[in-house]
């Protein structure tokens, strides 16, 4: 048994009559027999080849069953199938000696489930894309101080009279930031309330950053700059293939808007310290406040009032995406 089959195997059950398949009448009876014979693969010595095969039938019976009709009418258990399907192709791939590819092959397949399919078994397929992202990513991680780094345009800033001027301040305390802007409605400008984060100090969010952490990652994008254009489109691309294509070349307007960043990949996450807040009714509240958080645009990190960055290749001029808190 290979040490990464090991970790794999470890966090599912320990055997055949331990692992959950159960749905109901609106899967056909010939889909559960294959899950079941997959399941069966699974914990036999069957060769790689039976299980890859076996496995790639039932994600395609369940991928025809998820792009027949509207998203919306798509059954859960149906997503919950595919999601079977992309668990045991993920162990046909790394059960023996995968090779680079193959891992890659495998984070791909459990990004595919998370996007499309529905958490099974305690959300399995983020725990074992984590355990293949150490594998893989974290040694392109490691070479990512000896990357050069691209070189992009300041912005213009325009010429703001000093009585037009917004003010700034550096970290006030919660009271006075209440008392003297947040009741009165005055606008400010927060400094340094972000210098501590990892995200500037240790290790600066850049194009050559996302890369060495996500850039294997398949993420849905956004093609357009407007919802209601015609060309508008979504596509399935990596973090990499996303940032060739379109962050550096600039073809046409797309983002990653609707896609919670963060919150999929945990080692992004650690890279911010969301300290307590306030929201604007005037109750503290610990990581609820809209907290700046890094937006990537054409290269450049700017700041939105969420808690997920935004990545676009050009600005979209699509309506902006509001914090939950601000419809209170």
């Amino acid at each position: 048994m290979t040490a990464l089959w090991s970790k794999l195997s470890a966090v599912l059950p320990p055997n055949e009559e331990e692992f959950p398949l159960q749905f109901s009448d609106k899967v056909e009876s010939s889909v559960v027999s294959v899950l079941q014979q997959s399941r069966r693969q699974l914990y036999s010595d069957a060769t790689s080849t039976d299980r890859t095969l076996t496995a790639q039938i039932i994600l395609d019976l369940s991928w025809e069953k998820l792009n027949t009709g509207t998203w919306r009418d798509v059954d859960k258990e149906w997503r919950c199938v595919y999601s079977y399907g992309c668990l045991f192709k993920v162990a046909a791939l790394c059960r023996e000696h995968p090779s680079a590819d193959e891992i890659l092959q495998g984070i791909r397949t459990c990004d595919m489930g998370l996007l499309m399919g529905a958490a099974i078994m305690d959300n399995v397929l983020q725990v074992l894309v984590q355990i293949l992202l150490n594998i893989k990513i974290y040694r392109i991680k490691a070479k990512f101080l000896e990357l050069p780094c691209l070189k992009t345009e300041r912005p213009r800033v325009p010429v703001i009279k000093d009585e037009q001027a917004v003010p700034r301040i550096k970290c006030p305390s919660l009271e006075s930031f209440k008392s003297d802007y947040l009741l009165p409605l005055r606008p400010v400008i927060l400094e340094a309330t972000a210098d501590h984060w990892p995200a500037f100090n240790e290790h600066p969010w850049s194009v050559e950053y996302l890369r060495s952490v996500a850039g294997c990652r398949t993420v849905p994008v956004e093609v357009g700059s407007r919802y209601t254009d015609e060309e508008w489109s979504q596509t399935l691309l990596t973090v990499n293939e996303f940032i060739d294509q379109y962050v550096l070349n600039r073809v046409s307007a797309s983002s990653l808007s609707q896609f919670p960043f963060l919150t999929l990949y945990e080692c992004l996450f650690s890279d911010f310290v969301f300290s307590l807040g306030l929201n604007h009714s005037g109750r503290s509240q610990s990581c609820g406040l809209p907290c700046s958080a890094p937006a990537f645009r054409s290269g450049k990190i700017h700041h939105i009032y969420l808690l997920r960055p935004v990545l676009n290749s050009a600005t979209p001029t699509s309506p902006p995406l509001l914090h939950p808190l601000w419809k209170r």
